[in-house]
């Protein structure tokens, strides 16, 4: 059996591949900034993240709060003095942030795997320096209310 903090990051994912079709996965998510030798162009990540009890109960079970930080990583493939092209990388990485938003705002149970799921902020645009390549992160905080049997 598994649990549900298992088929709600698997439900994340699907959604995620679904609305990234150019993004490929990193593999740690948890650092966006040691992925960067790998070279990819658009990148994603799913981290599971601090969970708290809420104390309210939904047909005598508990819910449960969860954040997962989804990460968006773009390579920055242009010079320094190419704004016009930092500029393009920048609203592509803003699109792909709003393409996540609107598919979660239309989905918001994840096809019933949870009571509800809501993206509750980004950290903004970041600059990440890679041994290989030049990054731009953007990480989202999607916050998810679900239950937890006991039994």
């Amino acid at each position: 059996m598994t649990t549900p903090v298992a088929d709600i990051y698997e439900a994340i994912i699907d959604k995620l591949e679904l609305v990234l079709p150019a993004f490929k996965r990193v593999p740690n998510p948890y650092s966006l900034d040691e992925n960067t030798a790998i070279l990819l162009r658009k990148a994603f990540g799913l981290a599971i993240g601090p969970g708290t009890n809420t104390e309210r109960y939904v047909g005598c079970i508990a819910t449960w709060e969860r954040d997962y930080t989804i990460g968006l990583v773009t390579q920055v493939v242009n010079t320094e003095n190419d704004t016009e092209g930092r500029a393009t990388v920048e609203k592509d990485i803003i699109d792909a942030q709003r393409a996540i938003l609107l598919a979660f705002e239309t989905d918001s149970t994840l096809s019933t795997k949870c009571i509800k799921a809501v993206i509750t902020d980004d950290s903004g645009i970041n600059y990440i320096q890679g041994a290989e390549s030049k990054y731009l992160a953007l990480e989202i905080t999607l916050r998810v209310e679900y239950q937890e049997p006991t039994v």
